[in-house]
């Protein structure tokens, strides 16, 4: 039997701050009902590699393709659209709501710009 496409599918992925090239070649790949993690210190490309995925980085080089489709050459709005998300390091949370209500409180956006209540991660 032959294994399913990966979800999110990563490739040599590349990555530059200005003219500095701080990601070099990361790949992995997610498969449906998979979770990733990045592990490692301060400094090594968790936080960017994340960024490159959703487009966030300006200038960044390789494959990232989505349920078969690739997004490199696409603005982050349209990544988005995709259902991939980014929750950033940033303690931008509320203390006094519990992490439901946190969750529930940015509206997640369909296309054709309509919204919803909650948020959703990773998607099929």
């Amino acid at each position: 039997m032959a294994e399913a496409a990966p979800l999110l599918d990563v490739r040599d992925l590349h990555a530059w701050y200005g003219e500095s090239h701080v990601l070099h070649g990361m790949t992995f790949s997610v498969r449906k009902g998979e979770v990733v993690t990045l592990l490692g210190r301060n400094g090594v490309g968790k936080t960017t590699t994340m960024r490159a995925i959703m487009g966030i980085v300006q200038k960044r080089a390789g494959s990232v393709r989505y349920n078969q489709s690739e997004t490199i050459g696409l603005p982050s709005n349209q990544i988005a659209r995709f259902g991939i998300g980014y929750c950033p390091e940033e303690r931008g949370i509320f203390a006094s709501l519990n992490v439901t209500e946190n969750l529930l409180l940015p509206p997640a956006v369909k296309s054709g710009g309509r919204s919803t209540r909650f948020m959703r991660c990773f998607r099929d």
